[in-house]
């Protein structure tokens, strides 16, 4: 429980240094957010205005302790381009991230632990070659130049999807989700492949531990010995792998948005980001931060749920 209440506390001083960051940042860099934002339309009279509105004549740190209090309740401010409130823009977008990580982890997870293991049981056969040159591919294409590759074959070619033609959850739920699927596929396949090396060491190096020779020793089957004694023990490390891509899905594939053209997060944060619509850059740092943090927590203790070593520690 002690150990608990530390991670917790942890999670909170993690998130209030970015946040602090995040806000600094954005207040001393060049540029000016008011004169971004007004464009065309600006005057002194104006701008002075729409300060004033926006709390931007006060001090630096009543600035950050007022978006600090309206974080914690969910109130990140108006957005100065689109003139809506940002947790409103963010919501609307947060569905589509989420569901690109919850299918690409899912891709993950379906194919990686298959072929892992059996790369593992047939190491140095065949098998194992063509699954590690594979592998090896995956990792060396970046998710975004699979999207143009998917894009290209199943898309023009093969016309399995129409690029661009992004449907909402809401407009149609079966076309929104046969849609995603490609994206999510983009995201996926170079950490299926790291998932996939990361899996294959691990459990070759567990087949050599006495507890493996024992188990064949009392006469059960390869493929017993495998699934029953040795997968606990070889997920153990990759567990924490699959926390760290969980939470870099879930900060939002923001090239892989880009190229399909998806609503999301990744999205949100570029255009904010060019436009100088720094209440919504802050809260999605916020957001990042907040999933990745508390990601590595959920790991921390599904670990030690897997690995009774780690409690006694």
């Amino acid at each position: 429980m002690n150990d608990l209440i530390k991670k917790l506390i942890m999670l909170v001083i993690t998130l209030l240094l970015v946040s602090a960051a995040a806000f600094i940042t954005f207040q001393i860099i060049p540029g000016d957010p008011v004169t971004a934002a007004l464009g065309t339309d600006y005057t002194e009279e104006a701008a002075e205005q729409m300060r004033e509105a926006l709390g931007l004549n006060r001090s630096l740190p009543e600035r950050f302790f007022s978006w600090l209090w309206g974080a914690v309740r969910g109130d990140f401010g108006t957005s100065m381009q689109y003139h809506q409130p940002v947790s409103a823009l963010i919501g609307d977008r947060l569905a589509v991230t989420l569901w690109l990580a919850v299918l690409s982890m899912l891709f993950v997870i379906v194919v990686s632990i298959p072929l892992g293991i059996l790369a593992a049981r047939f190491s140095g056969r065949a098998a194992d070659r063509v699954i590690t040159l594979l592998s090896q591919i995956a990792m060396a294409v970046p998710p975004f130049f699979l999207g143009i590759l998917l894009t290209l074959v199943f898309g023009i070619v093969l016309s399995w999807f129409t690029p661009g033609g992004y449907v909402s959850l809401e407009q149609d739920p079966a076309g929104f989700f046969s849609y995603l699927i490609w994206p999510a596929a983009a995201v996926a396949i170079p950490k299926i492949a790291m998932t996939v090396k990361f899996l294959r060491s691990s459990v070759i190096r567990q087949m050599r531990l006495d507890y493996v020779r024992t188990a064949r020793s009392k006469g059960n089957k390869e493929s017993a010995v495998l699934l029953r004694h040795v997968l606990k023990n070889a997920l153990i490390p990759v567990v924490t792998f699959l926390g760290m891509a969980a939470a870099d899905v879930l900060a939002g594939s923001i090239i892989v948005e880009q190229v399909f053209g998806l609503p999301g997060i990744g999205r949100l944060l570029v255009v904010s980001i060019s436009n100088r619509d720094y209440a919504v850059v802050q809260a999605i740092i916020l957001y990042i931060a907040f999933a990745v943090v508390v990601i590595n927590f959920l790991v921390d203790l599904l670990y030690q749920r897997l690995d009774p070593r780690v409690r006694l520690n």
